[in-house]
């Protein structure tokens, strides 16, 4: 509304007061501001090692394996997770867009898991290269990447993020 009314003004040849020109101000460097700390990176992905069929992976799939609850990929497989720290903003932007939860649930998931001696905790790695190194080299390994521009990580499967009802997530 404030915008309007300050059109109407600038308009009709009155100066707007200074009431109206600040929410526009603060919008325009709140947007400014997004822009400039805007993560360049565009998509994480999902890698797993050259055994596994990364494919057939949803949204709720993946949830169930980071979260710990699926424990293997057939009935000899194992599956092994490999992480990055909490604090590093790659977790922080898998845990919220692509398993849609906040990084501490997602620890709480597996402390839960842990403690209770029904699983075993993720590999946490300190880089995206020991992620990769980890994930290619472990059977039935499993992580994600940043990814620019949609370029993958060459030898590696990389799979495409779909929802159940297979719309991307």
């Amino acid at each position: 509304m404030f915008l309007f009314q300050r059109e109407a003004l600038i308009i009709s040849g009155k100066e707007p007061s200074p009431n109206l020109r600040m929410p526009a101000l603060l919008l325009a460097c709140t947007m400014l501001c997004g822009l400039l700390y805007a993560d360049p990176v565009s998509r994480v992905e999902i890698v797993t090692h050259p055994g596994i069929d990364a494919s057939a992976l949803t949204s709720s799939s993946l949830r169930a394996i980071f979260s710990l609850r699926k424990r293997s990929w057939n009935s000899t497989t194992p599956v092994r997770v490999f992480v990055l720290p909490d604090s590093h903003p790659l977790h922080q932007r898998f845990c919220k867009s692509v398993l849609r939860i906040y990084p501490y649930v997602l620890r709480d998931q597996w402390d839960r898991v842990i403690f209770s001696g029904v699983g075993r905790p993720p590999t946490i790695v300190e880089n995206e290269a020991a992620l990769r190194k980890a994930v290619t080299s472990t059977p039935g390994g499993i992580g994600y990447i940043a990814t620019d521009n949609g370029q993958s990580y060459s030898g590696q499967a990389l799979a495409p993020l779909t929802t159940a009802a297979g719309a991307p997530p």
